[in-house]
């Protein structure tokens, strides 16, 4: 009776803190941080900056791209543009070499290669101290005019900031997935007023060239990769919450959405298992922010309805263990409601639009738990490169 006690103790702490504790404690810390302005006037100098933008088939949105990349507000002198091609079947090259031919600080780069992650690095190749900041950013990101600021301010203003990403939302896609966004964004930008983001987005991030030489050739997830490599060096990452963006090409059913997560789900715990050996070397703050998104990828989609389980077996043994179950109940329902109404303001600071409540959460929680059961399941036998079928699009 002991074990089997302890053991349910156990299930239900770690599930009150993944999905409860670890929001309240950010939630915490942040309104303990003092209200210092983040922002400057203006930049003391002008870091050198090179965008790639990886694109392979993408003859349906590159010319927004194109476009999109043209409002940026920067000086010219200290900005490239490479668009790093990768031998589209389609009309994607010639587009970009008649869209760009009289910008002379755009290049179309014939990489010769598919895989966002071959093309990235051929451009950090290719462009090897050329710049001093490296964005990298998809062609579907449709970035605000003063990305660019933005991300030099945040790097001005502490040197150990190695590391910024935009704060993207999804155009026009279902309800579950833009609900998903807006959760994670205000979590991302929590983690980041506390200490450092967990991680950054792909459609937009930057960091100093100095970071990264090249990508490992079997990185899927180049966003994950690199927010966990500049955070277990000790680097800050910081999510700019101001620094904003929109995803145009979005799930637009539940079909498209399993599928997309679960590939992210499944380069997310690439990633996890690659720097889990370095736990030992990581800083205090990052350690508990790494293991919390390990149990929340790779054990608590499991925990949670073995915890169930075990709850109807105590519930069924006895008034002794039956007030066990009650408790675990009574507990997880005050932190599951805490922690709702607590998002839910903060939802209300960062979305104007927010609803006032959200019955999909319940389906987000649940189907979102499948698909990582799934990837759990298939993890061993799975596997993935960075040339994948792009929602509403051919291999890319």
């Amino acid at each position: 009776m002991f074990t089997t006690t302890s053991v349910y103790f156990l299930l239900l702490l770690l599930i009150l803190w993944c999905y409860c504790g670890y929001l309240i404690f950010l939630l915490i810390l942040a309104k303990l941080q003092p209200n210092i302005k983040t922002q400057q006037a203006s930049l003391n100098y002008f870091p050198k900056i090179n965008i790639f933008v990886p694109c392979f088939n993408e003859q349906n949105l590159i010319q927004q791209k194109i476009d999109n990349l043209n409002t940026l507000k920067y000086k010219n002198s200290r900005l490239d543009v490479y668009f790093l091609h990768g031998e589209s079947t389609d009309k994607t090259g010639d587009i970009i070499g008649d869209a760009i031919s009289q910008t002379h600080n755009f290049h179309l780069i014939e990489t010769r290669c598919i895989g966002k992650i071959n093309q990235l690095n051929y451009g950090l190749l290719h462009c090897k101290g050329k710049s001093n900041i490296i964005l990298c950013t998809d062609v579907d990101a449709i970035l605000s005019e003063d990305v660019l600021t933005l991300f030099c301010l945040a790097f001005q203003a502490d040197e150990k900031v190695c590391l910024v990403g935009a704060n993207i939302s999804p155009l026009a896609t279902i309800k579950m997935e833009d609900y998903f966004w807006r959760d994670q964004n205000i979590i991302r930008s929590l983690e980041s007023k506390v200490y450092t983001s967990s991680i950054v987005v792909a459609p937009c991030y930057a960091f100093k060239s100095s970071l990264l030489e090249q990508f490992p050739k079997d990185c899927v997830a180049d966003d994950i990769y690199i927010s966990f490599k500049a955070n277990t060096e000790n680097y800050l990452t910081k999510y700019i919450t101001e620094a904003q963006g929109k995803e145009t090409r979005t799930p637009k059913n539940l079909g498209e959405f399993f599928v997309h997560k679960f590939r992210k789900g499944n380069a997310y715990l690439i990633e996890l298992f690659r720097f889990f050996y370095r736990l030992p070397h990581m800083t205090g703050w990052w350690k508990i922010i790494f293991l919390t998104k390990f149990f929340q990828l790779a054990i608590m989609p499991w925990a949670v309805p073995f915890f169930l389980l075990s709850t109807i077996s105590l519930t069924l043994s006895g008034w002794g263990l039956l007030q066990i179950s009650i408790f675990g109940l009574l507990a997880l329902l005050i932190g599951f409601s805490a922690t709702f109404l607590l998002l839910k303001r903060e939802r209300g600071k960062y979305y104007a639009s927010d609803e006032s409540f959200q019955f999909p959460n319940l389906n987000l929680f649940i189907l979102s738990n499948l698909i990582l059961i799934a990837v759990g399941i298939s993890y061993p036998f799975y596997k993935q490169n960075s040339s994948y079928n792009k929602i509403g699009n051919e291999n890319t």
